[in-house]
């Protein structure tokens, strides 16, 4: 007993130790863009392609991932998209022409989706539910302190070097961490993956197709609520840096570092909201989704009037109202990304459902690396963060749409 409880530990942490690899290599480019933007290594809407073009085949590949990971074994996805990102880190600081980028993060975009399906098989596969959603906690967490290191990193690193030190930092972190989490892996799991995908074979036979267990739950409503957390989520993670230099006219440097309040407030947000998922609001996923949405939509009146006064009380007061809609959007994600797949463990699609979910929170991302791109040189960024409420508003529409059906399917359960 102690000898599987010391080994579900070791799985957890090695899942976190990947992720948090994972994180690092994919968020190196939306890190130092502003950089690269004021450098004029790369145009504004080269720029949003680029980061389009890593959704894009991210939200793709999830498709392909999920599938993959319920039928193979796990570890060896994530060591091969740890791998490829590391390759294509090295290699889009180095091409010779700026529209070569957006092809190189395309693959990055493709071997990131490799790592979170094979994650929620791994960890459904060896916990119990309540394990499970505490799991996904730690797992999330550790992206956030990744993303936290990045954003105090980077600054430094482009202060001594430049911001092609990041990316060639981030592959050789990749290469070392890829290596040391397949080796260890063999070592703890020791052979039981194959019987375990006997089992989840003959449960996927049992539970029936997947069109017929997303019916039952709403699924088309939960999907476009996912699609607006994506676009909100990776929106204000990616463009922030550049809103806060623009907006406020800061140094690059200072915009990256003071970005390092998203990823803090996710960390707290995230926590609360494991908290009171045991309780009846928040247990229920797609309300607790439209209420995040309310929240969010509450922060983005004031924020809008602010964003065009200068002055440092004001400057502050966009950057928390920023922090605090990314932090309900990653909780939006905690609760529909990491809990909700868990709801379909007795069907053995787990893997195949975390990828379906997540490859829409990356069409929604893809949406909005490009779209903000355009709205905000054209309208300005008071003009975006209105757009944001139109989106969020979207959300709490078709989060109240999908409540009933999926009160019903976890009624059943």
């Amino acid at each position: 007993m102690k000898i599987q409880k010391n080994s579900n530990k070791a799985i957890v942490a090695l899942c976190t130790i990947a992720y948090f690899a994972s994180y690092f290599s994919r968020k190196t480019f939306s890190t130092v863009m502003v950089n690269m933007l004021s450098d004029n290594a790369l145009d504004r809407d080269v720029a949003g392609m680029v980061g389009t073009a890593l959704f894009i085949f991210y939200g793709a590949g999830q498709l392909v991932s999920g599938y993959l990971g319920d039928r193979i074994s796990p570890k060896y996805l994530m060591f091969s998209g740890l791998m490829v990102s590391a390759l294509c880190n090295l290699l889009l600081p180095i091409v010779p022409n700026q529209y070569l980028m957006i092809p190189v993060w395309a693959v990055n975009g493709f071997a990131q989706a490799l790592l979170w399906p094979p994650i929620v098989r791994i960890l459904s596969d060896n916990l119990s539910h309540e394990k499970y959603v505490t799991a996904n906690l730690i797992v999330t967490c550790g992206a956030h302190v990744s993303t936290i290191v990045l954003y105090v990193y980077a600054p430094v690193c482009i202060s001594f070097m430049s911001y092609k030190a990041v990316f060639f930092t981030s592959t050789v972190f990749s290469v070392v961490v890829g290596i040391l989490f397949l080796v260890a892996m063999c070592v703890v799991l020791n052979g039981q993956e194959d019987k375990k995908l006997a089992i989840k074979t003959e449960k996927q036979t049992q539970g029936g197709s997947v069109w017929h267990i997303f019916k039952d739950c709403g699924v088309f409503p939960i999907l476009i609520c996912i699609i607006v957390m994506g676009f909100m989520r990776d929106g204000i993670e990616s463009w922030l840096p550049t809103l806060y230099s623009e907006a406020f006219n800061r140094d690059s440097s200072e915009s990256i570092l003071v970005s390092v309040a998203l990823p803090i407030f996710s960390i707290i947000s995230v926590f609360l909201v494991r908290i009171i998922h045991k309780g009846k609001v928040f247990n229920n996923e797609v309300r607790g989704a439209g209420i995040l949405f309310a929240i969010s939509i509450v922060l983005c009146i004031p924020f809008a009037c602010l964003i065009n006064v200068e002055n440092t009380a004001a400057r502050a007061t966009c950057l928390v109202f920023a922090a605090i809609i990314s932090a309900c959007m990653h909780s939006c994600n905690f609760l529909l990304i990491s809990c909700l797949p868990g709801r379909f463990a007795g069907t053995g699609r787990t893997s195949t459902v975390g990828g379906l979910c997540n490859a829409c929170t990356y069409i929604g991302a893809a949406v909005s690396m490009y779209g903000i791109a355009l709205v905000s040189q054209h309208f300005g960024w008071s003009a975006t963060v209105i757009s944001w409420i139109a989106i969020l508003v979207l959300g709490v529409i078709f989060a109240c749409l999908a409540f009933k059906k999926y009160t019903r399917f976890l009624e059943k359960k």
